[in-house]
């Protein structure tokens, strides 16, 4: 190649004739450089092929040997995923709903005490009976504001009653009348809220259990506490006649009734003496103090045991009413009380019993008609009527609540809940000049707590009106 190179560079050096070019038209002169690069490059192509194959193979023999090899354990993960995992199946904690204490409403009429507690969902508790008290303990309940205090006096007797949280929890206390307190207590659920009535009698002892005194001289109640000396001993006459401003020492709730019988006039010729025998309480008895003790079922087997044997007793009736109601038992209630009262259709404890078990169940009409239907004469059993006037505000009926509460208030115009039912009463009905003066007047009467003072202020200074 390069001879023939030579040769054409010298035919252009010498400017050779044409003749001369003839014998070499047809060949050009080569770039010899040119074609030593391609050459290289083309020995570098072949050198890249061959590490490529090399690689290659190395590679499928690598792949191959590591199949032949047997299974190696798994590399330790440094770290754990497992925690993650299960926090994310892990639901969150469930919140549970306090129930709120919303009022607490004291009522009195004179003859009974009741404080209503407003709660806003059901709730459970715990009653402790002591002599002269009895403590309610309402578990988990939340109760914002100051402690609720009250104080009532009847007959020469205290009656005090107070309402504080403790703890995440509400106590109740109710101290006074010594072993004469006698406090029942009922749980009802109106619609999605539920009110504990926590109820108090203020009669005498011969209006709480008139069967007391008719009981014979050698059966009085209660043999534990040794009788004073001016009730055991033998009485002369001429001691009674010769002696009468002699002092005497105070008896105690317990030996009222003993001091009433020792007292019965004696003839002068004859000597009082006073026999003690062993007293076996009354199977009805039994029955109230297994309910004071919360003892519901025990309670009602034995009343149903007693209205069996004695299915014409009222005062049976009344109490096993009144046990279905304290145990929640609406339905056995409802069932066996409308029976009850229809061979006693004028019973008005009977029909309240059974106007609350209605509204047990939330159904306030029924409740209104079972009251409405025979109701007492308003001046004997007010308590009765305040119970309409008041359920004639819940189902919106505020013209029978104003005139049933007007009735109230006409026969005992102190009571300041019925002042104050009067003028919810007149607000609603669009009489703000007489609601505004009954607000005033309720806050004149008794029976208010601080926050229905309070509210009865508030609304009184809104609305205005004179006394």
């Amino acid at each position: 190649m390069s001879l023939v190179n030579d040769m054409l560079r010298d035919l252009e050096t010498r400017r050779a004739a044409p003749a001369e070019r003839e014998q070499l038209g047809s060949l050009y002169a080569v770039d010899e450089a040119a074609a030593a690069r391609r050459e290289r490059h083309g020995r570098m192509r072949r050198g890249l092929l061959v590490a490529a194959a090399l690689v290659v193979a190395a590679v499928g023999l690598f792949l191959l040997s590591e199949r032949l090899q047997p299974a190696a354990q798994p590399p330790v993960v440094s770290a754990p995923v497992v925690p993650a995992l299960i926090e994310e199946v892990v639901p969150p904690p469930e919140v549970v709903a306090t129930t709120r204490l919303l009022d607490v409403l004291p009522q009195n009429d004179g003859r009974r005490f009741v404080l209503q507690l407003l709660l806003d969902r059901s709730v459970s508790y715990q009653r402790i009976d002591t002599t002269g008290s009895v403590s309610f303990r309402l578990n988990d309940v939340q109760f914002t504001g100051e402690a609720r205090t009250g104080r009532i006096e009847k007959a020469g007797q205290t009656l005090s009653w107070r309402v504080e949280p403790q703890d995440g929890d509400v106590n109740v206390l109710i101290i006074g009348f010594g072993d004469q307190l006698n406090v029942t207590d009922r749980l009802e659920s109106i619609g999605d809220r539920s009110q504990l009535w926590l109820d108090v009698s203020l009669g005498s002892i011969a209006e709480a259990d008139p069967q007391t005194l008719s009981l014979p001289v050698a059966e009085l109640p209660d043999m534990d506490e040794e009788l004073p000396d001016w009730v055991t001993r033998e009485v002369e006459p001429a001691e009674m006649l010769n002696e009468p401003a002699r002092a005497k020492p105070s008896p105690e709730p317990k030996a009222m009734l003993r001091a009433a019988v020792a007292a019965e006039p004696v003839a002068p010729s004859a000597k009082a003496n006073l026999a003690i025998g062993a007293h076996q309480p009354d199977p009805l008895a039994q029955a109230r103090s297994a309910l004071d003790r919360g003892d519901h079922l025990a309670a009602i087997q034995q009343l149903q045991a007693l209205h069996q044997a004695q299915p014409d007793n009222p005062e049976i009736s009344r109490w096993m009413a009144r046990a279905y109601l304290s145990a929640g038992d609406t339905a056995a209630l409802l069932k066996w009380l409308p029976a009850q009262l229809q061979a006693r259709p004028f019973d008005a404890e009977l029909r309240e019993l059974l106007a609350r078990g209605q509204l047990q169940l939330g159904d306030q009409d029924s409740a209104i008609a079972t009251l409405q239907q025979n109701a007492p004469p308003l001046q004997r059993h007010t308590a009765y009527h305040a119970l309409l006037a008041a359920l004639y505000q819940q189902v919106n009926d505020w013209s029978a609540s104003a005139a049933t509460y007007r009735q109230l208030i006409a026969v005992q115009p102190g009571q300041g809940v019925w002042q104050l039912g009067l003028a919810i009463a007149l607000e609603q009905l669009d009489q703000p000049a007489q609601a505004g003066r009954h607000y005033r007047l309720a806050l004149q009467g008794q029976g208010l707590d601080e926050s229905a003072r309070r509210f009865a202020s508030e609304r009184a200074g809104s609305l205005g009106g004179t006394q």
